[in-house]
C-alpha cells in the first residue's frame, strides 16, 4: 500500500483497519502498539480518505486504509 501512495518506508501513517472476524479483531487490538511500530503508524482510527484496499487473509476478510500523517495534518 505504501508503494501505491509513493511512501518512504519511514514516513509515519494513519491506518484505519477494519477486520471481519471478531477473534482476530481482538488479536490486532491486543497487539496494536506492536503493529505499529512495524509499520510505522502514528494512530490507529478511522479515516474518512486515504487509500483504502480490501483483502483476505487466511480465509478473514480486512479493509485497509492508510493516509500519510502529513496529509492528515495540513
Amino acid at each position: 500500500m505504501r508503494k501505491n501512495l509513493e511512501l518512504d518506508i519511514e514516513e509515519e501513517i494513519e491506518v484505519d483497519l477494519d477486520v471481519k472476524d471478531d477473534r482476530v479483531a481482538g488479536l490486532v487490538r491486543e497487539h496494536e502498539a506492536l503493529i505499529g511500530q512495524e509499520v510505522r503508524a502514528a494512530d490507529f482510527g478511522a479515516l474518512e480518505d486515504g487509500h483504502r484496499e480490501s483483502w483476505t487473509v487466511e480465509g478473514v476478510e480486512m479493509e485497509i486504509a492508510i493516509k500519510p500523517v502529513s496529509e492528515v495534518t495540513t
